[in-house]
């Protein structure tokens, strides 16, 4: 079975949260064939976005960063293209870059601002470490505090142990510094209420623009 087999098929976190807050059924990750369609040509990953989770409105628009066919001007790919400069996605992926979830799942956090610690512990576990292991790519880039957080809990593993220092940061830091190997960045979900951050924001993604 392959790792996006296995992510298809995964089913762990069905018991950890009530009914309604986890769609363990739809993943937008096999459903819009990301690992097929919009992998860097080659395979060389120049920047590895992490961001946490697929918005939740699964069933009335499909929001989904990888969903092309969503054609409103907004959300996580509006922010991440207007800040790289890039005209459409396929240039994002052209130039080498690629972006994952933490959280495979859709994950309705509607009225509460908490990320389930278990259910990020049970993707970065399963998948993310090796994510990043297949990928190898040269800068991770992390898009908010909840993927720092699944970041920094591979660091039992000996492969990413230097990622314990992560633990010490926020993504307010504006965090760039090698680690096992990669170059991590850390920055702020560039939308939403992080409009005080707006100056930080672009100084991180002048570090790859």
């Amino acid at each position: 079975m392959t790792l996006s087999e296995e992510i298809g098929a995964c089913q762990e976190c069905r018991s950890l949260l009530s009914y309604g807050r986890l769609e363990t059924d739809d993943k937008p990750y096999l459903v819009f064939t990301v690992d097929k369609d919009w992998k860097p040509p080659n395979g060389i990953v120049n920047v590895l976005f992490i961001a946490e989770s697929p918005p939740w409105d699964r069933i009335a628009k499909q929001p989904y960063f990888y969903n092309v066919s969503d054609e409103r001007n907004a959300g996580l790919r509006k922010e991440v293209l207007k800040h790289l400069n890039f005209g459409h996605l396929e240039e994002f992926r052209d130039k080498g870059y690629f972006l994952i979830d933490a959280i495979k799942c859709r994950l309705n956090k509607k009225d509460r601002s908490n990320i389930p610690l278990a259910v990020l512990e049970t993707c970065s576990t399963k998948f993310l470490g090796r994510e990043i292991s297949v990928l190898r790519p040269k800068v991770i880039f992390v898009l908010v505090n909840s993927a720092k957080m699944a970041l920094q809990g591979l660091h039992g593993i000996s492969e990413f142990s230097d990622f314990k220092e992560l633990i010490n940061h926020n993504v307010t830091d504006e965090f760039d510094k090698m680690l096992c190997g990669y170059r991590v960045i850390l920055c702020v979900y560039p939308g939403g209420q992080t409009r005080k951050y707006k100056l930080r924001i672009r100084r991180s993604f002048s570090k790859i623009a």
